[in-house]
């Protein structure tokens, strides 16, 4: 009977502390255990760059305060639609200056004289102006290839933590984004910090909310986050898209 009320015991207060955990140390209590038992479906299914640690223990240093901005999706699509008519337009204007350039240097072969001279000065300045107006549209090209694969990399994090992906482009709603440090000790006894990347994302439509749960983002060591910060402009791949925070 004692037994009985003693694991009675042990068990409610399992459940109490589980229920005071924070849904980001729940999330990555999980994925360490998942690499604990080389769990690869299981991190994969929280993750969106699954990454292994063989690690002897962790422990979960103080998280960082939740920051919600606006679903960044719906603003990289409207990037995306005006950048494709952007080059549109920069290509009529590369063809017209193209065929500027042909004319004249049609016009040099047949000259004679003194109006080579100033012909040939016609073709280098056309030249110049065709080859910077046909390095713009390789330019929006590039910033084209960058956006499709950010709206990739987007739909993709909005899946994992929703479930959901089918006609993302009709969704507004919130992207959640924490970030939680964690010290670690490898199997060599070397100990060193971990940064957990979270997300989570809540659809909004037609009046109805669709909320996702916490996914990993990263995992990065402290350097690895560091050097990502610093390399942040040119890591995202994003021209000029406004992330508006949510006030709350």
């Amino acid at each position: 009977m004692r037994k009985s009320i003693l694991l009675l015991a042990v068990l409610s207060l399992m459940v109490v502390l589980s229920s005071c955990q924070k849904a980001e140390e729940v999330t990555v209590t999980k994925y360490f255990q998942a690499m604990e038992h080389n769990d690869r479906d299981t991190m994969a299914a929280m993750a969106y760059e699954p990454k292994d640690i063989e690690y002897k223990s962790y422990e979960i240093l103080p998280i960082d305060k939740p920051v919600t901005k606006e679903l960044e999706l719906p603003a990289l699509l409207k990037k995306l639609a005006d950048t494709e008519k952007g080059k549109k337009d920069q290509v009529s204007i590369a063809i017209e200056k193209e065929e500027a350039l042909s004319e004249a240097k049609d016009e040099l072969d047949e000259a004679r004289g003194g109006r080579k001279a100033e012909l040939q000065n016609k073709v280098a300045k056309l030249q110049a102006e065709s080859d910077a107006e046909t390095q713009k549209v390789r330019t929006m090209q590039l910033d084209i290839n960058k956006l499709k694969k950010a709206i990739d990399r987007e739909k993709a994090l909005i899946t994992l933590s929703t479930a959901l992906s089918e006609n993302l482009e009709m969704f507004t709603g919130e992207t959640t984004s924490i970030k939680v440090t964690t010290k670690v000790t490898l199997q060599n006894n070397e100990v060193k910090n971990y940064i957990f990347l979270l997300r989570k994302d809540a659809l909004k439509l037609e009046g109805k909310q669709q909320l996702g749960r916490l996914v990993i983002v990263k995992l990065l060591t402290a350097e690895e986050y560091d050097q990502s910060l610093k390399q942040k402009d040119e890591d995202s791949g994003v021209p000029d898209v406004p992330a508006k925070e949510v006030q709350g």
